[in-house]
């Protein structure tokens, strides 16, 4: 029986602390139909439209500067002009020069030749006038010829 008792005691504990936690959901349940609530969307959508107006600003900003950048790129190289204009100068006077070698190379010989006929046409020519000039130098000259060609090869 004792414990019966406290059984019933327990419980009726437990019922008391339902009835006071029952008392107070009814008089929140009461608070809450009382309260009014107002769905304002005013100042979010202020603060929407602020970003969107940011937002335009930006891209039109973005789109110029795009294409300044484009234009830029367009207009760009990568040698200065003056630095190509140089360059050109150069290949030139290196393919003048080497052409000029080249040829001059090339004709070296030729030349050569030519100059050593001329030597000997002229020195063939002051020798004739000489000769013409001293008909007793020119006769003991073809005497030494003479001599000169008789004369055996020694090797």
């Amino acid at each position: 029986m004792k414990k019966m008792e406290e059984m019933m005691e327990l419980l009726t504990d437990e019922i008391e602390g339902f009835h006071k936690t029952i008392n107070k959901l009814e008089r929140l349940s009461e608070n809450f139909n009382d309260l009014k609530i107002k769905a304002d969307t005013s100042s979010i959508e202020y603060q929407i439209k602020g970003i969107l107006k940011g937002q335009r600003k930006a891209m039109t900003l973005y789109k110029e500067k795009t294409t300044e950048i484009k234009q830029g790129l367009k207009s760009a190289r990568i040698t200065p002009n003056w630095l190509a204009t140089l360059f050109c100068i150069t290949v030139s006077i290196y393919i003048l020069s080497t052409s000029y070698i080249a040829y001059h190379f090339i004709h070296f010989e030729d030349r050569n030749k030519a100059a050593y006929i001329e030597g000997r046409r002229e020195g063939n020519e002051s020798a004739r006038i000489y000769f013409e000039d001293h008909p007793v130098i020119y006769e003991d000259f073809k005497k030494w010829t003479s001599k000169k060609d008789s004369v055996p090869n020694q090797k």
